[in-house]
């Protein structure tokens, strides 16, 4: 049961949402693949830097407790959020991920109105 006024229970939730709105889109892709993609998996790869983005811009995550909770290097944390800000150029793109990070912060009030039930 997530306790909403604890702040690890709560980004813990928020990244899970990430992960779980961004497989709705990869839906051809594991949840656990998403999470630590396989080197030959690029599309994995991809999604979860989509998931980090949402995670730091979306809910606002400042990217040294992010690199913390992935136990991640900075730099891929860094390079990670760039490589989606570039992509975000295309519209198809920009478009796809407008509806994951809808998707994330839809799944989290869903589990917000849970826990207050």
């Amino acid at each position: 049961m997530l306790n909403p006024y604890d702040e690890q229970q709560r980004l813990d939730m928020m990244l899970s949402c990430c992960f779980k709105a961004v497989q709705t889109h990869f839906s051809h892709i594991a949840v656990r693949d998403i999470i630590s993609p396989p080197h030959d998996l690029f599309d994995a790869a991809l999604a979860r830097q989509v998931a980090i983005y949402i995670f730091h811009v979306e809910f606002g995550v400042p990217r040294r407790r992010i690199v913390k909770m992935q136990a991640r290097q900075r730099t891929s944390i860094s390079f990670a959020i760039s490589k989606i800000d570039e992509r975000l150029g295309c519209p198809v793109f920009a478009k796809a991920y407008a509806r994951m990070a809808a998707k994330a912060k839809d799944i989290f009030m869903q589990q917000l109105r849970k826990a207050a039930a």
